[in-house]
């Protein structure tokens, strides 16, 4: 079955069949001599918001902006620290003197604990968070955070004293500590943000300046080290060698093949330097195609939005039409992906418990084994993981549908928004998720579109 009807079937079959239904035709395929009518009817359903539309019937547009809002100063209040200017991943006490005790001490940072990318540590995801902050602050026009997150961003791109290293995070105890190993996602984010904040009317000549020179950096840092000798990875900042496979630039899969010719087009837009769009020449084609090869699967919702901003950045930039046509057909398939997302999140909102809290890594007995690296992750609860992921799963999709050249915004992916919006309390929930909330509402106002 090919990729475009593969899509059709499951989204029209998740979609348009009431979940009764749904459960009643599985059960018939696979064991017809059990199922019974009976046996559907005994057990009520519970009604999703997706399908029955009841839970956007329930939220009036004051209250989504209200919730949104709230979600946005739970953030600030909790997760954003004022010391580096970063937004850190997840608090594991409401007491303020104690919600950042899990945060990594500078010798468990220099040893490594508990894995060189600081997976689940608590200082994992600072750029990624810092990226989405800065393009809602543009949005929203609230200069001074997006002055604030400027500098936390650009702390992060200069810490390590490599030009061009972006580390993930910055420790608040010594303003000063980062693991070793980046990611081509805190790099997509990082390109992304400084760009646009360099196009922006809320950058000041000097920041201006300022970006000119991270951006180059970040290109030249790929030009010396994505080679093929180098197996196309962006080495670690102690020079030891990667064993994970999250800073490979080139012969990558698909919705991560357009990140590096997004660095150079960017580098090329805010200096103006033609060696860059070279680099860029030299990829972006091949790129183009490529993207086109997504597996017919679902993809987290994280890798579909930063495929998103890459393909956007090119498709803005590129100067050759054909090329823009290119980048505009792989965000054609990429909303095509997106509605496994926004789907599962309008199942999950309704049993997800999004007052679980994340425990101190320290203590957790169980971890999970990355296959191609061996790091070990502290276990997130799974109560927690359910609740994070559904928020992503919504919040990001609706990202990249906002993202593309035409927003995508339809009335069910509208409805499962706030489906997933009215069941999540913000001043309980302890990740950084919900600022994907305010980053989607903010942009969507920037476009014109209801959310």
């Amino acid at each position: 079955m090919n990729r475009r009807k593969f899509l059709k079937n499951a989204l029209t079959l998740a979609a348009l069949t009431p979940v009764a239904k749904v459960s009643t035709a599985l059960a018939a395929s696979e064991n017809s001599t059990q199922a019974s009518s009976a046996s559907v009817t005994q057990k009520k359903p519970r009604p999703t918001a997706f399908i029955y539309g009841a839970t956007m019937m329930h939220l009036s547009d004051l209250e989504v902006q209200d919730k949104v809002m709230r979600c946005l100063k739970t953030v600030e209040n909790n997760l954003f620290h004022p010391g580096t200017n970063l937004i850190y991943d997840y608090l594991t006490s409401w007491d303020s003197a104690r919600k950042f005790d899990h945060l990594p001490t500078p010798v468990e940072i220099s040893r490594c604990l508990p894995n060189p990318c600081s997976w689940r540590s608590g200082q994992e995801d600072s750029v990624i968070n810092g990226g989405v902050a800065l393009d809602m602050y543009i949005h929203s026009g609230n200069g001074d955070m997006a002055r604030k997150i400027y500098q936390g961003l650009m702390a992060c791109g200069t810490v390590s004293g490599i030009p061009g290293f972006v580390a993930r995070s910055i420790s608040p105890r010594d303003g000063k500590s980062f693991y070793p190993e980046s990611s081509r996602d805190q790099y997509t984010h990082y390109v992304y943000a400084l760009w646009h904040y360099f196009h922006s009317d809320l950058s000041s000549k000097e920041e201006k300046s300022e970006i000119v020179k991270l951006l180059t950096d970040v290109a030249d840092f790929c030009e010396k080290h994505v080679t093929k000798e180098n197996n196309w990875t962006l080495p670690r900042a102690d020079g030891n060698p990667h064993r994970s496979s999250v800073c490979r630039m080139w012969e990558s899969q698909a919705h991560e093949i357009a990140r590096l010719p997004m660095f150079y087009a960017a580098a090329w837009s805010v200096s103006g330097n033609d060696r860059y769009l070279k680099c860029f020449n030299r990829y972006a084609y091949e790129a183009a195609e490529r993207s086109m090869n997504l597996y017919s699967k679902s993809y987290r919702s994280f890798a579909l939005m930063q495929m998103t901003l890459s393909c956007r950045l090119i498709h803005d930039l590129a100067p050759d039409a054909a090329l823009k046509q290119k980048y505009a057909q792989v965000m054609d398939l990429i909303d095509e992906y997106l509605n496994f997302n926004l789907l599962r999140a309008g199942t999950n909102c309704n049993t997800a418990d999004f007052s679980a809290m994340m425990p101190n890594w320290r203590t957790i007995k169980r971890a999970e084994v990355i296959t191609d690296c061996g790091y070990t992750l502290p276990e997130r609860p799974e109560a927690l993981q359910l609740a994070f992921q559904t928020i992503r799963d919504c919040t990001e999709s609706i990202i990249a549908a906002l993202l593309m050249p035409t927003p995508r915004v339809t009335l069910l992916r509208r409805r499962i928004f706030r489906a997933v919006l009215k069941t999540l309390t913000p001043e309980k929930h302890c990740t950084f998720a919900p600022l994907f909330f305010p980053a989607a509402w903010y942009l969507a106002k920037h476009r014109n579109v209801k959310l």
